[in-house]
């Protein structure tokens, strides 16, 4: 199991959403590399959070099944007010 990264798990997801955008711009391959942040999101907060590591997966299976999601966002904005609530030693930025 990794130790706890809830920057790199922001991170993975932020680039999730990134790549999904690009889905739509006629980019249909970064669907898969969108899928494999997610899946690396998940390892990084797993140690701590991993009620938060199966919402994502539970979003990354979403994404698989329909392609889009609109729940990322808001998964970035709750890892980033656990890791102020819980001085997680990361950046809080939002």
């Amino acid at each position: 199991m990794r130790p706890f990264c809830g920057k790199c798990a922001r991170k993975h997801i932020a680039q999730a959403i990134v790549l999904l955008n690009e889905t739509h711009l006629g980019y249909p391959s970064h669907l898969w590399l969108a899928i494999g942040h997610l899946a690396e999101a998940e390892a990084e907060i797993y140690a701590k959070y991993p009620d938060i590591a199966q919402r994502i997966r539970e979003e990354r299976l979403k994404i698989e099944e329909t392609g889009d999601s609109d729940a990322l966002l808001g998964l970035i904005i709750e890892i980033s007010k656990l890791a102020k609530q819980n001085n997680d030693n990361c950046d809080y930025w939002g």
